[in-house]
């Protein structure tokens, strides 16, 4: 994870993108040492040690692009790092590091939103990881094969699957999710499960994990077979019943509607018939 942007840039980053570095500040006149008998004794401690400057916490927000709590993210927080991804995000006040693994955005269905979407993943600085460098010549290809060893091969279900496993190998403390539902039928069959298993396995390394009460993501599944044996499961049960029961008397109905409707409209047709190939027999 070395091309995590860093939040304080180095003179190296201040030069690769166009900026002059600050000068240092002038170094002040002190009196040189004295030195002969009367210059003062110096004992050294062979027992000192270096002294490391402590690492800072690695805190990690996902973005995705669900309106109910995508700007609650710390974009204003400098001690979080930001990680974005998909075109709905190209607003996002800030981004230190971007996933796209998507390979078809250039595809003809696509081609509407994917290759405005592509120019500008082009011109951005911070790290953008894809399947490779077909679409983004600056892109950092995903290491799959890595993760895919790690991680094994039934939950990379969405991008955010790939993210949060990415977190956890870049050393993360604590990963935030913001503006992540998964709440469509489509993603809670497919993407929910996988979601839900990178955030376990990142909180049993250690790692807090944390989502917005407006996430639906935050919501577990019932545990099955016992979600029926509660007062709530049970009520819900009955509630569907009683609906479904209605639906289904109303299709009856409209069942029996549809064929009165057809015959009549059949015996419309016969008598329009009569009238326009017959109607002079009355003369």
């Amino acid at each position: 994870m070395d091309n995590i942007a860093k939040i304080t840039p180095t003179g190296t980053d201040l030069l690769k993108n166009g900026k002059v570095i600050p000068p240092l500040p002038p170094l002040q006149n002190k009196p040189e040492p004295k030195l002969g008998n009367d210059a003062p004794k110096i004992e050294l401690d062979v027992n000192l040690k270096p002294v490391m400057e402590e690492k800072k916490p690695l805190k990690i927000a996902l973005i995705g692009t669900a309106p109910s709590s995508r700007l609650l993210a710390p974009f204003n927080d400098p001690s979080w790092t930001i990680w974005g991804c998909s075109p709905g995000n190209m607003d996002l006040p800030r981004a230190d590091a971007w996933f796209e693994v998507h390979s078809n955005l250039l595809w003809p269905e696509n081609a509407s939103y994917g290759a405005p979407y592509v120019e500008w993943l082009k011109k951005q600085s911070f790290p953008i990881y894809m399947q490779g460098k077909d679409l983004v010549p600056n892109a950092t290809p995903l290491p799959i094969q890595e993760l895919v060893n790690e991680f094994g091969k039934y939950f990379f279900t969405s991008s955010f699957a790939y993210m949060i496993a990415m977190a956890i190998k870049a050393g993360a403390s604590e990963i935030a999710l913001f503006g992540i539902d998964m709440a469509s039928k489509n993603e809670y069959i497919l993407q929910r499960p996988g979601g839900h298993f990178f955030m376990q396995e990142a909180a049993k390394r250690g790692i807090k994990v944390s989502i917005p009460y407006e996430s639906d993501l935050a919501q577990p599944p019932e545990l099955y077979g016992y979600g029926d044996s509660t007062p709530f499961g049970r009520k819900i049960h009955i509630r569907k019943k009683e609906i479904e029961d209605r639906v289904n008397g109303m299709k009856a109905e409209k069942a029996k509607l549809d064929h009165s409707i057809t015959y009549l409209e059949g015996a419309l047709e016969d008598l329009s018939y009569v009238k326009d190939i017959w109607g002079g027999i009355q003369t």
